[in-house]
């Protein structure tokens, strides 16, 4: 197994957590589609996911001062680690897809959907991270990386797409969710908040861990607030998806708050050794995970229709997730064991 640095442990709990939460959310579409407050709640509660990748992303560009130092030398190595990977997953599961019918092979529409990130629905996240380096590149070329100034910047845009994102959730206009979901912009500000945490991250540290109940407290109200807002929209002219999406802003500030927590209570955390050793795997596999899960979920799916259904949703959920994060773990090890080693990073990233 590929061993992860302690220096940030939390880091690894958080990326750890994104990553099963990541799981949760596709398998949910499959476990439950009942909007009972136990199922809102376990579907809210995962709304920091993607957010917390995109913060960690921040975090570890400018936790090294150095990088400022080479920054395209630092976007082409952080792009060969995600691109090769994402080329050959988007390509593998494209056949798979059309497998049954020779026909629907078209090179122009495999081209389109991998620059688009549009293979998997999930495949999004990997336009969007490219986005993020070529804004952080610019920050630098352009002296703009004052933590304070960074921060506001994106917290100036993230606010105007998310009043875009309302107009066009209460439909007073059309602009397709797949359209704004793959713009930076829509999720500048947890990238902008990792920037400002790795800058400076030794002076803000002692902070949140001074204000970790008012942290833990926010973050309890910002998830609450996105329960209630799911309801509240729902009983009003709103798009459905916007109602468990990650643009609404009490979902943003949940998001955000989360990870905060996480960082405030970092110290006083205390896993034991295997679930530390299972946090660490999560966290080292975590990007192959997210490029598989989605087509991993629905053979377990089919394994669960063969030999389970039915059973309760939450124990469908349950089963649903482990097996596909037992079926990415087990993909993952038998291509670590077949493939070379100078060959690995460009099919798993790692």
């Amino acid at each position: 197994m590929q061993k992860v640095s302690n220096r940030f442990a939390e880091f690894d709990l958080i990326r750890a957590l994104a990553i099963v939460s990541v799981v949760i959310t596709h398998a949910g579409f499959f476990a439950f589609r009942d909007r009972r407050i136990l199922f809102v709640a376990i579907d809210t509660f995962q709304l920091f996911c993607v957010p917390a990748f995109l913060l960690l992303s921040g975090f570890f560009l400018t936790n090294k001062r150095e990088n400022q130092n080479n920054p395209a030398l630092v976007v082409k190595k952080r792009l060969s680690k995600i691109l090769p990977p994402y080329l050959f997953w988007s390509v593998a599961v494209y056949i798979l897809n059309n497998l049954g019918d020779i026909q629907k092979f078209d090179f122009l529409s495999l081209l389109r959907d991998i620059l688009t990130g549009s293979v998997m629905p999930p495949y999004y996240f990997i336009v969007v991270i490219v986005q993020c380096y070529g804004w952080w590149w610019l920050l630098v070329k352009l002296r703009f990386l004052e933590p304070r100034k960074v921060l506001a910047l994106g917290l100036t845009i993230q606010t105007i797409f998310t009043i875009f994102f309302y107009l066009t959730a209460f439909q007073y206009l059309s602009i397709p969710l797949p359209l704004m979901e793959r713009w930076i912009f829509s999720w500048i500000l947890p990238f902008s908040t990792g920037l400002l945490l790795g800058g400076s991250y030794d002076r803000i540290q002692p902070v949140l861990e001074r204000k970790k109940m008012q942290i833990l407290g926010a973050t309890i109200l910002f998830y609450l607030a996105s329960i209630g807002e799911f309801y509240l929209k729902s009983g009003v002219n709103s798009e459905a998806w916007f109602l468990r999406s990650f643009f609404k802003l009490s979902a943003q500030g949940y998001a955000i708050l989360f990870v905060l927590s996480i960082l405030a209570f970092s110290k006083t955390i205390a896993l034991p050794s295997r679930v530390s050793g299972l946090v660490k795997i999560l966290a080292a596999y975590s990007f192959p995970i997210y490029l598989l899960d989605s087509t991993v979920v629905k053979y377990v799916l089919l394994v669960f229709y063969k030999f389970i259904d039915p059973v309760n949703p939450l124990l469908k959920l349950g089963f649903l997730v482990a097996g596909t994060l037992l079926g990415c773990w087990a993909i993952i090890y038998l291509l670590e064991k077949l493939l070379p080693k100078n060959y690995r990073q460009y099919i798993l990233g790692i």
